[in-house]
């Protein structure tokens, strides 16, 4: 009770703190050249999750885009460092039923970015901590609503878990079976050409140094594409990851997104879809939404989306989600505000039938 008191009281502080808030990004250029700037977020959020017999209620760091804090370091040539850790609050991944993390525990492992940066004519190289290429290539979306909703719904509300018919917590989460196979965050070494027609082409080879007695190897290959058409914005990924399990067997995914936004209109459309390659689980996602200015304070979002995958866990089974949002943007003092509603129904082929679930989210991100 004592730690959401005060995970609350950093949410109001954080809001107040916004709306004095410098509209230019903070940055110094030394004498010698060297640029140092930096940059970051608060986002917290009051999820409650109905299972269908009881409704739990949580104020959470967001995972799908956590508080985090992060700066470059440039100098004048094409070498530069760029630095990213997660702030440790209570993040939405974890929480869920059962299990109500504490409100603050940084550890090694909200370390988002420690890399070297090598910037040429001929491409790019990042050494260290960070994105692998696949990273993001389920997640390519011009509607710019990954506070709220996102292919990776994992992020979102992974840890909650799906009720029986009879009205028993089952041991079938969100996460297990809406995973969009996005690539994450290891330490790698990443490659990506320049921009051809606007493609690009990438690849990375990584292992886990932030979490212990993980052996595995991973890499990844994918094609990204970016281009302007008038008034039409498109943008893509899509790839493939591999992992080398310390077993000696080798697991397969892959991903891909498409986004277009129409900047006439304000209308985006949004598809993202994937699959593991052994044939356990695939999906697709699909969102449509309308940026307009029908406030002075700044841009409003209205977001429809669904998620439509099938075989996760066991052959036959079915994940299928439906959500609605609004987001509101609020310039000056950074902050965007926001309302989203989601629908989740599982079903198998075997004896349990699982009750629907559903959750509201309210939230709120700052921007520094």
């Amino acid at each position: 009770m004592v730690q959401n008191h005060l995970f609350r009281c950093i949410l109001a502080g954080t809001l107040l703190t916004g709306s004095l808030a410098n509209a230019e990004r903070n940055s110094h250029t030394f004498d010698n050249g060297t640029s140092f700037s930096w940059y970051g977020w608060f986002h917290f959020a009051e999820q409650m999750f109905d299972d269908g017999v009881s409704t739990t209620s949580n104020l959470v760091d967001v995972t799908s885009a956590g508080s985090r804090f992060g700066f470059y370091l440039r100098g004048q040539g094409p070498l530069s460092f760029h630095f990213e850790t997660g702030l440790g609050f209570r993040p939405s991944q974890k929480t869920s039923q059962t299990n109500t993390p504490d409100a603050w525990d940084w550890d090694r492992t909200d370390l988002r970015k420690v890399q070297l940066r090598y910037e040429g004519s001929w491409g790019e190289f990042r050494l260290g901590q960070g994105s692998m290429n696949m990273d993001g290539g389920a997640e390519v979306d011009l509607g710019s609503t990954a506070i709220v909703a996102k292919s990776n719904v994992n992020e979102l509300y992974g840890s909650y878990l799906f009720r029986d018919s009879s009205g028993a917590l089952t041991g079938v989460n969100i996460g297990s079976v809406f995973d969009s196979f996005d690539n994450g965050r290891r330490f790698r070494l990443r490659y990506d050409t320049p921009s051809f027609a606007g493609f690009s082409l990438g690849a990375s080879y990584g292992i886990e140094v932030l979490t212990s007695d993980v052996d595995d190897h991973y890499y990844d290959v994918a094609l990204r594409y970016a281009q302007t058409f008038d008034r039409f914005e498109v943008k893509g990924a899509i790839g493939t990851a591999f992992t080398d399990l310390d077993g000696g067997s080798t697991a397969q995914e892959s991903a891909g997104s498409i986004s277009v936004r129409d900047a006439q209109t304000g209308l985006d459309l949004t598809l993202a879809g994937g699959q593991n390659n052994s044939g356990t689980g695939q999906y697709l996602w699909v969102k449509a939404g309308w940026r307009g200015e029908l406030l002075a304070v700044g841009d409003t979002r209205f977001v429809a989306e669904t998620f439509r995958g099938s075989d996760y866990l066991t052959r036959g089974s079915s994940s299928d989600m439906w959500g609605l949002s609004v987001i509101q943007n609020f310039d000056r003092q950074r902050i965007e505000a926001y309302v989203g509603y989601k629908e989740f129904s599982y079903a198998d082929t075997g004896p349990t039938t699982y009750r629907d679930a559903s959750t509201w989210q309210i939230g709120a991100r700052w921007q520094f």
